[in-house]
């Protein structure tokens, strides 16, 4: 292909012309690169599980405290394991990077020097413990738990957060002219906050007494804070149900259930304790004989679900499968639950965490 004019349409497909889109350096990146840069991020992670998933398989395998973990915890763990690794470790041949064999192999098909250019600089990727300050229309500004300094990154804070005061860890990366974080990030709670402080210290302390800096910590050392910080979390959110006095054993039993259910859904940990004290509240009502502690946990989870707005609600034929109920069971629980708290429904949502 010949070299594109300054008046000719862009062949990025904006429907600009050249000069006023991928030809000028200072112009706005094109949508289109925007989705080119989030598809590469899908496509990096299936060719490292596809194309090097016995490698990714046994790097995984090596971290011996995953088997540890409940199902919630162990998914964060395994995440930002897998991208560290695929970001940083040399697991392919050559002593190359998965990520520095993918450009190999497939970089060729990224056509767009916009595109291109973001992509290669995501070589220096590194995970990230930041702590949000500020939150503007579409971003957030942090500052970063080892480094101390801010960083901006283009996000939405929606209903589950992150809020100011919140931990956020995650992997910022350059699409287009903005910051965002690889695929997802995982937020830790304000009552965290002296906890990732401690651990953070911790681990700085024991790396650069071996020789290692800060700048290198999350890069060289992140698995080991990662341990740390996800075995607290799975503690912390243990404990929630229990602080909790309950009546009898099937309500607190109940409280279980609904807590795993909702943190294995992705609800943050404020979000459940708010669940349960919603819970309690229903309990004290109405002292419910409790035969099938899952179906409560399915019907006040959809409950929770419908008054909060949650985006991760689901139906109630898909909770009832997840909880091993019938769908009329929790439509009837439901129901119920709905007209014992409907006097206080005002006041349950000046509650939850916003």
């Amino acid at each position: 292909m010949g070299k594109v004019k300054r008046n000719m349409p862009c062949p990025c497909g904006s429907g600009l012309k050249y000069k006023k889109c991928c030809g000028n350096p200072k112009a706005d990146v094109p949508s289109v690169v925007v989705q080119e840069l989030k598809q590469i991020q899908k496509d990096v992670m299936e060719f490292a599980f596809t194309e090097h998933k016995q490698t990714i398989d046994q790097f995984l395998n090596q971290y011996s405290f995953l088997s540890d973990l409940e199902e919630s915890a162990q998914k964060i763990c395994v995440f930002n394991l897998g991208v560290w690794g695929v970001f940083t470790q040399p697991l392919a041949d050559g002593g190359l990077t998965i990520f520095e064999d993918y450009l190999r192999k497939k970089g060729g098909s990224i056509l767009r020097s916009q595109t291109k250019e973001a992509v290669q600089s995501w070589n220096n990727m590194a995970p990230a413990l930041l702590q949000v300050k500020d939150i503007a229309n579409g971003s957030v500004r942090f500052e970063d738990a080892v480094a101390n300094e801010d960083i901006t990154i283009n996000m939405n804070v929606k209903r589950e957060g992150p809020f100011i005061g919140e931990y956020v860890l995650g992997f910022p990366i350059q699409v287009g002219g903005h910051t965002e974080f690889f695929l997802q990030f995982t937020i830790y709670p304000k009552k965290m906050a002296d906890t990732i402080k401690s651990k953070v210290a911790e681990a700085l302390e024991r790396f650069t007494s071996e020789g290692g800096t800060a700048e290198r910590l999350m890069r060289e050392d992140f698995h080991h804070l990662l341990m740390k910080l996800c075995q607290k979390d799975e503690a912390s959110s243990a404990n929630t149900s229990v602080e909790i006095e309950w009546a009898n054993d099937m309500e607190r039993e109940t409280a279980r259930v609904l807590e795993k259910g909702m943190l294995d859904a992705g609800h943050p940990e404020t979000f459940v304790s708010w669940a349960l004290g919603v819970w309690k509240s229903y309990c004290a009502k109405k002292a419910p004989s409790i035969k099938k502690t899952e179906a409560f946990a399915a019907a006040l989870e959809y409950f929770i679900n419908t008054i909060s707005k949650s985006e991760k609600a689901v139906s109630q034929a898909k909770l009832a499968k997840k909880y091993g109920v019938s769908a009329s069971t929790v439509s009837n629980r439901f129901k119920d639950i709905e007209a014992a708290l409907k006097d206080d429904l005002d006041h349950h949502l000046e509650l939850m965490p916003s």
